[in-house]
């Protein structure tokens, strides 16, 4: 793994952690993250904003909020272009248990995270957040 490998990943735990102030200063200030087409949000948003909403949201839907475990599967660094395939898993607000898998691609600029795009079940999010 590559220094941007490094630096995604570190990315990614601030992430986990809720910590935005850590990975505002790990992106560049035009970052943006790339939803999901079929997610309820902007395809392509300010990656702080993007962060925001699903700390607030997602993450707040957890028992106790914000806990849930990360398992790292694969880092994959090419030059300036990152990939890291990871599962979480939790208990919910709503009593379901979660588990899901993730792909997160990340492009570099001069070591800052310059954009997010995120890969998921999107149809298994429904379900397990829906009625």
């Amino acid at each position: 793994m590559n220094e941007n490998g490094d630096v995604a990943l570190r990315f990614l735990q601030a992430f986990w952690r809720g910590d935005l102030a850590a990975t505002s200063s790990m992106a560049t200030p035009e970052a943006n993250f790339v939803f999901s087409r079929s997610l309820p949000y902007p395809r392509r948003c300010p990656l702080r904003d993007a962060h925001a909403q699903i700390v607030g949201g997602l993450f707040a839907a957890f028992d106790p909020p914000g806990k849930f475990t990360v398992t790292v599967r694969h880092v994959l660094a090419v030059g300036d272009a990152v990939t890291v395939e990871y599962s979480a898993a939790g208990k919910l607000a709503n009593g379901r248990d979660y588990e899901n898998d993730y792909i997160m691609a990340f492009t570099l600029r001069d070591g800052l995270i310059h954009e997010q795009r995120a890969y998921t079940d999107t149809a298994h999010l429904s379900r397990l957040f829906g009625p």
